[in-house]
């Protein structure tokens, strides 16, 4: 009952948020190692482009995870993946990549970002709480 497609796609986004973070702080941690080449990831995009197929697509109702799926699948398949930049940008002397200031705003984004995800998923329980609740 609390598996819903909201919360799926919340909990997948707290995931990709949490993932974020790492990849960041592990930026910013090797600011100064040489040839380290910074680390993102990849999510909303992929979330879109599934949310935009399983909105035109039928969606069938299981009742039993063997049976096959499909309609949602692919939002099922979505996941947050961590990638390495290989493009050549700006540079240090040491063949680092890393934009201390960049990874500071992307820091706060992803922060202001998983703040939201957190109250749009704990209003959702709010509001399933209430109907619970009756009030």
């Amino acid at each position: 009952m609390l598996s819903t497609p909201t919360m799926s796609i919340f909990e997948k986004a707290l995931d990709a948020a949490t993932l974020r973070q790492r990849a960041i702080s592990n930026n910013i941690a090797n600011v100064d190692t040489p040839h380290y080449r910074t680390q993102s990831v990849v999510f909303e995009d992929e979330l879109q482009k599934a949310m935009a197929k399983s909105s035109t697509a039928f969606t069938a109702y299981r009742t039993n995870e063997k049976h096959l799926p499909f309609g949602m699948a692919s939002l099922q398949d979505v996941g947050p993946k961590l990638q390495v930049d290989k493009a050549v940008g700006p540079m240090q002397n040491s063949a680092n990549n890393v934009d201390l200031d960049f990874e500071m705003t992307n820091l706060a984004r992803n922060q202001l970002w998983y703040n939201a995800l957190v109250q749009q998923a704990s209003g959702q329980y709010n509001k399933l709480r209430t109907v619970i609740g009756g009030k």
